[in-house]
């Protein structure tokens, strides 16, 4: 597997818990797997027992920081995809390979051409968000264009494509990629993870959280889709949820900015478990307006058994029952009575708790790593024949609950 994300292996964002448990799932099926990632140092590292090798090119640290800060590109190792040195020693690293994976295509299309078709190694690209809505909104004209056709460039080299809802899939394929060679994997999690029982008491004086009932967000707050959440949590929620529940608490989990210092939330930062402050809190929220792929916060929240209320942005790609194990509101003006009416009655918290827990069992890594396991199988078999790789979509039931 190639990552574009030099943090890929350290299950700080979407795209790292993606890449560690599909690697991991790989593995436990049997598997020879190996991660690379971009870095401005070179190294190799093991991660739960997949082996992780660290590359760099030709170009200096130094001045690839200069370029990025110049460029506002967050991750400047991501710009070793375009250095000859790097492709060098990736190619080295996966010329025994059997499948290329190669992790959100954007800044791959030299690589997965070179991959594709000097090395004639079968390429997978596996799209965490195809082309990326954010960025068309976000980004100035030129770089629209110019990434936006990059990544087409690199999809085309793929010989296999796994996107992680069926809309993204429809997407690909209102592009003309064939759809035949299109599987959809969602984004998983970690069921055993979150169901463990933790002491309660315990976290809820390590977090200062005694004595109040606690409403939940999740969310690397670098990404643009989340400030946004934020901004409407603290200025419109809170708020009102505050004003009807005296002891409701709105605890923020994830990476924050210095800058960050907004009213009626209270951040916690990172945290190595989050399944503990899922464990003592109440309700989980997602109010989202933008953004695709499924959300793994939604699936962290479903996991631990917490009532969730979001928009159909942020639950995109979960094939839940709007009142049964979510509740869906995509009128923020609505969305605090949903969390009141739940902080209210701890009967309906516990019914949509259990459900939602029937529901996260659908999506546990265990079963979509077997499955993409199988796919690939199938897949190589099929690729190394010459044979059609017919259509096959994962086995997501909508009826879960």
């Amino acid at each position: 597997m190639v990552s574009a994300y030099e943090d890929s292996m350290d299950n700080s964002s979407g795209y790292s818990t993606r890449t560690i448990n599909v690697a991991k799932g790989l593995k436990a099926n049997g598997n020879d797997v190996s991660v690379i990632l971009p870095k401005l140092r070179s190294g190799v590292r093991f991660v739960e027992g997949v082996p992780v090798y660290e590359v760099n090119g030709v170009c200096p640290a130094f001045l690839l920081r200069l370029v990025g800060k110049f460029s506002k590109i967050a991750k400047p190792s991501t710009l070793y995809f375009f250095d000859p040195l790097f492709m060098f020693r990736v190619s080295r690293l996966t010329k025994k390979a059997d499948i290329v994976q190669i992790e959100l295509p954007a800044l791959s299309f030299l690589l997965s051409s070179f991959i594709h078709k000097t090395l004639k190694k079968p390429v997978i690209m596996d799209c965490h968000d195809v082309f990326n809505a954010l960025r068309l909104k976000h980004t100035n004209l030129l770089r629209r264009i110019v990434e936006t056709v990059l990544e087409k460039t690199a999809l085309k080299n793929g010989d296999f494509l796994v996107t992680v809802s069926d809309r993204e899939k429809q997407i690909l394929g209102s592009m003309n990629f064939s759809l035949k060679k299109i599987a959809v994997a969602p984004n998983g999690v970690d069921t055993a993870f979150f169901s463990k029982r933790f002491d309660l008491n315990h976290i809820r004086n390590k977090y200062g959280l005694k004595g109040t009932r606690v409403v939940v967000f999740v969310g690397h707050l670098g990404y643009v889709p989340n400030q946004q959440a934020l901004a409407i949590i603290s200025k419109t929620i809170a708020p009102k949820v505050k004003k009807e529940i005296k002891d409701a608490k709105f605890l923020v989990v994830g990476r924050i900015r210095e800058e960050m210092n907004l009213p009626n939330v209270t951040f916690t930062g990172y945290v190595d478990n989050v399944a503990e402050l899922l464990a003592v809190s109440d309700v989980g929220i997602a109010p989202l307006l933008e953004g695709s792929g499924t959300r793994l916060k939604i699936l962290e929240y479903l996991s631990s058994g917490l009532p969730v209320v979001s928009t159909s942005v942020g639950a995109e790609g979960i094939l839940a029952e709007n009142g049964n194990n979510i509740l869906l509101e995509d009128r923020i003006e609505k969305f605090p009575g949903h969390i009141i009416a739940l902080l209210k009655d701890s009967e309906l918290r516990s019914a949509m708790g259990e459900a939602a827990k029937v529901l996260a069992e659908n999506y546990d890594w265990k079963k979509i790593t077997k499955e993409l396991n199988d796919q690939y199988v199938l897949f190589l078999n099929n690729y190394r024949t010459g044979a059609r790789h017919d259509e096959r979509n994962f086995s997501i039931k909508k009826d879960a609950a």
